[in-house]
């Protein structure tokens, strides 16, 4: 993965495909796979000069009726059978200063905007936590904004849209969610009476899940902005869209990226592809 080295102009824009707090312990061979990506990433970030001032981040696991932002602090808010996971932690820096500065910006963008004292949740620590290791901790603070809650799609563009001018005051804007991630889908494989039954399954799963892989790729790496929303937003009548998003909290952070990204230079996937039934760990890079 080439480094992403900005000396002028606005800071690129990313999207990283987030997974559950398994992705920190798990040894399965897609899941180092999605770990090494991660790092790359990490390591992509620390070499952006000039310094972004904070990353702001958009995750699938903060959504609001109106847009809510920022806190502070760490949040295990996951549901794990592995007690050892709830001693997890992740030090970094906040920078309140920074978010009211965010904070004012959406209210001057029209968009209604709250201030929240929220702690960053596992859509941002735990990719974090292998992007930017306690050992070699992040010394760039992290704002975390809220997405749009609800199936308004075009919403979380226009979101994206209002925060891409803090590119150019050194705002280094990372969407984490998932290009596929669908637990009934997975639920549908698991729940399958027989071995056999369970393999049709599984094929049927993936199938959809690479089918939507596909049609999302090419949408979001049009560079055209224009083109590359209405792309994005026609997506939702694709007979797999439902299937890979039977709700959408995973599939916003991307939208509110590629509202952020406007007009680009270069859109590039990163890493190496991973898609299992029911999920994609796309990664994109806009520059």
């Amino acid at each position: 993965m080439p480094s992403a080295v900005t000396s002028t102009g606005p800071l690129p824009v990313y999207f990283i495909g987030h997974a559950g707090v398994g992705l920190l312990f798990s040894e399965s061979p897609h899941n180092r796979i999605v770990q090494d990506n991660l790092r790359a990433i990490g390591e992509e970030i620390r070499a952006i000069s000039p310094r972004p001032k904070a990353i702001l981040t958009f995750s699938g696991h903060f959504e609001t009726g109106e847009i809510h932002g920022p806190g502070h602090d760490f949040v295990n808010d996951f549901h794990d059978s592995a007690p050892f996971v709830y001693e997890y932690d992740w030090p970094h820096q906040d920078a309140p200063e920074l978010a009211i500065e965010v904070w004012r910006h959406l209210n001057k963008s029209g968009i209604k905007a709250k201030r929240a004292e929220r702690g960053v949740d596992h859509g941002v620590w735990v990719p974090f936590k292998l992007m930017f290791p306690p050992e070699d901790p992040l010394d760039i603070p992290i704002v975390q904004v809220s997405t749009f809650y609800g199936y308004d799609l075009e919403s979380q563009i226009r979101l994206g849209e209002a925060v891409s001018s803090l590119r150019n005051e050194g705002y280094l804007i990372v969407g984490s969610g998932m290009a596929v991630h669908s637990f009934p889908s997975i639920a549908e494989i698991r729940d399958a009476p027989s071995d056999e039954e369970k393999e049709i399954a599984r094929q049927k799963v993936l199938k959809e899940s690479r089918t939507f892989d596909t049609h999302l790729r090419a949408a979001v790496t049009k560079r055209d902005a224009a083109e590359r929303k209405k792309a994005l937003l026609e997506l939702e009548s694709l007979p797999e869209f439902r299937r890979s998003h039977p709700t959408v909290e995973h599939f916003t952070p991307l939208l509110v990226a590629a509202g952020a990204a406007g007009d680009a230079a270069e859109i590039e996937p990163l890493g190496v592809d991973v898609v299992e039934p029911g999920m994609s760990y796309l990664n994109v890079r806009f520059s």
